[in-house]
């Protein structure tokens, strides 16, 4: 088992941002992503569908807040809570950033072919299995 986490973690490296634009972290391009995704996000949206504890995404958050990528709004019905969208600068920032993310999943279709659907296939059934729990 020890060995499988290891690979999991290295395969999971595999596809995190490197290099060139220092701008952001791989954390908050995520997260810029989901929100991209999924306009009109919430706190609790984005933890739950990144896996994050509330708090890790509540600082990423106030860091692209501060970047001026995001924008928030009050909730219409729950008043302790915002929706979040992109601002232009975010959407800007996504875009510059969209090569450097989506390179490795491109070369990993190319060399897996079909497989690479199966794979995100066998992923999304542990992930949805994984929402079902919680």
């Amino acid at each position: 088992m020890l060995s499988y986490r290891h690979q999991l973690q290295h395969f999971v490296r595999m596809f995190m941002p490197q290099g060139q634009n220092n701008s952001l972290t791989s954390g908050e391009l995520e997260i810029l992503t989901m929100i991209f995704i999924c306009p009109e996000s919430t706190l609790n949206d984005l933890s739950r569908q990144s896996g994050m504890k509330k708090e890790a995404v509540s600082r990423l958050l106030k860091q692209l807040y501060f970047k001026k990528c995001i924008k928030k709004e009050k909730h219409p019905t729950d008043e302790r809570s915002y929706i979040l969208s992109l601002t232009d600068e975010g959407i800007k920032m996504l875009k510059e950033n969209q090569s450097r993310i989506l390179k490795p999943f491109y070369e990993l279709k190319r060399n897996m072919g079909d497989d690479f659907d199966r794979l995100f296939e066998l992923i999304s059934q542990v992930v949805d299995s994984e929402n079902k729990n919680d």
